[in-house]
């Protein structure tokens, strides 16, 4: 993930079907270290993570971004503009366009590296070696929820941007064993939690960047906190 992307420890997921979706997104190393029962499910502010107990994060200094992964769902044809006629998704699920899609990517992408480079326990480096820690992101389903402009001027109102999937792999770089995995699906929301109230303002392109880039910061945040309270821990 040349920029990207995150880990975090979570709450316990407590519904079967909720489990049964995280599955599909564990790659096959995570899977086999679940199997082998070396990960175990832990806390944290993210809504689920698997930790190894027997790594000590102590031993690590350094953080390699390794490679990402950014899926949308296919949800119809992306349009820039709808006319007065224009037929809203009656899932308020909206097809992205390819240059929006890779804006998107950067954005996250920067995000996350600014705030992962922050830490003053891990060194963000560029390549694998000693003591180094290797983050494999992914935001997948990502589901926009705003829609096309329109001909002509006219606010909108959203309580959320986007609907998506963050995945983080966390492992030692040199050996490729599984340390740590995260998994959160979570709304893009504007400031205020997404509420539509009488101080809520439109919605425009900037303010939907500013929405993305604002989660993704916080998110890097809440990775960079969760994974410097470990290396404390030990």
């Amino acid at each position: 993930m040349k920029y990207i992307i995150a880990l975090a420890l979570s709450s316990l997921l407590s519904i079967t079907g909720a489990q049964a979706q995280a599955d599909e997104n564990v790659s096959e190393a995570v899977a086999a270290a679940k199997a082998d029962g070396e990960l175990v499910k832990g806390k944290s502010s993210f809504k689920e993570i698997w930790v190894n107990p027997s790594v000590d994060f102590a031993k690590y200094n350094k953080i390699f971004l390794g490679e990402s992964t950014f899926e949308f769902r296919d949800v119809g044809p992306a349009k820039k503009y709808r006319t007065s006629s224009y037929n809203h998704s009656s899932k308020n699920e909206y097809g992205i366009l390819s240059e929006d899609q890779e804006k998107f990517k950067t954005v996250v992408g920067e995000a996350f590296v600014k705030e992962l480079s922050k830490s003053k326990k891990y060194d963000v480096v560029t390549e694998a070696g000693p003591n180094t820690l290797l983050l494999e992101g992914s935001v997948l389903d990502i589901v926009s929820h705003v829609p096309p402009e329109t001909v002509g001027r006219s606010d909108i109102y959203l309580s959320s941007v986007a609907t998506v999937t963050l995945v983080i792999e966390i492992l030692d770089s040199q050996t490729g064993q599984v340390i740590a995995y995260v998994e959160e699906r979570r709304k893009i929301e504007p400031p205020g939690g997404g509420t539509i109230d009488r101080f809520s303002m439109p919605s425009n392109s900037v303010t939907v960047w500013s929405d993305v880039r604002r989660w993704a910061s916080r998110s890097a945040s809440r990775l960079r906190s969760a994974m410097e309270k470990a290396q404390k821990a030990k």
